[in-house]
């Protein structure tokens, strides 16, 4: 879906992404499962773990879980034996292309079952991490209204995959229907999946509207390497985030690179 993966066929151990990304000031960093698969979801967050306990890094852990898992509960328990663990992400993303399809159909999100597994993130105090396309959010907002207290953050502010008006008009029109909720946060991260790239003009134009219709106050900076990095290095994917921010005041650029991400994964 997002290109030829032949530069990720390989490790990423902490040292290079660290190596990658503190020339940057970057001080703290949340790993979002990198989808070993739910049986394996708590070896992912162990070795996670280790890593943070030796290195630092990563500080949160969003762990990998499905929500219609009929043993999730003991599952979510395991998970938050570790520290580091923030939250959850499960990939319910759908739209007509068989390639932006992870599950079975775009309402999967307002099953009961579904449903019945998502309200144990409110009993185990866990964020979700949202991930669905623009075309599809009226049922991400019916899933948000249904569960105020449980805190949420749209992955790759929304994942605009056209540059079209159209499909920016679309977009712009998703995101003002979800950040009408005060438990939902956007994330700009991925901003170059769908493009194959980064360039000034369009990171600008996301960026912006998402602070404009989220507020900088629940917008919060991400990179989503090392996928990121099969298009760029850290510090040229950075330079366009720190270009585009340069355009609004000291306070407002230290709550989008730090302070929010602080607060929102309790770093």
């Amino acid at each position: 879906m997002y290109g030829k993966y032949f530069g990720l066929r390989r490790d990423y151990p902490v040292e290079e992404f660290t190596s990658d990304v503190k020339p940057q000031n970057v001080v703290k960093s949340v790993h979002v499962t990198a989808n070993w698969g739910v049986k394996r979801a708590l070896d992912e967050t162990c070795w996670l773990q280790g890593i943070a306990d030796k290195d630092g890094f990563p500080h949160g852990i969003v762990c990998e879980a499905i929500m219609t898992d009929l043993d999730l509960e003991a599952k979510l328990k395991a998970q938050k034996q570790f520290p580091n663990v923030r939250g959850v992400r499960e990939q319910i993303f759908w739209d007509s292309h068989p390639l932006r399809q992870r599950v079975s159909r775009p309402d999967y999100c307002n099953l009961p079952d579904f449903r019945r597994g998502f309200a144990l993130l409110e009993k185990y105090d866990l964020s979700f991490e949202l991930q669905v396309f623009a075309a599809k959010a009226q049922y991400a907002v019916a899933l948000i209204k249904a569960f105020p207290n449980v805190r949420m953050i749209l992955l790759h502010a929304g994942m605009l995959t056209e540059r079209t008006p159209v499909a920016i008009e679309q977009w712009r029109a998703a995101l003002s229907a979800m950040a009408v909720f005060p438990n939902v946060h956007v994330k700009l991260s991925g901003l170059g999946m769908f493009s194959l790239g980064l360039n000034y003009p369009q990171a600008r134009q996301v960026i912006r509207d998402a602070i404009q219709i989220f507020g900088v106050e629940r917008t919060i900076y991400g990179s989503n390497f090392p996928l990121e990095k099969l298009h760029a290095s850290y510090e040229d994917f950075f330079a366009i985030y720190r270009k585009v921010m340069s355009e609004y005041s000291q306070a407002e650029q230290r709550a989008v690179f730090h302070d929010n991400a602080m607060k929102f994964y309790r770093l």
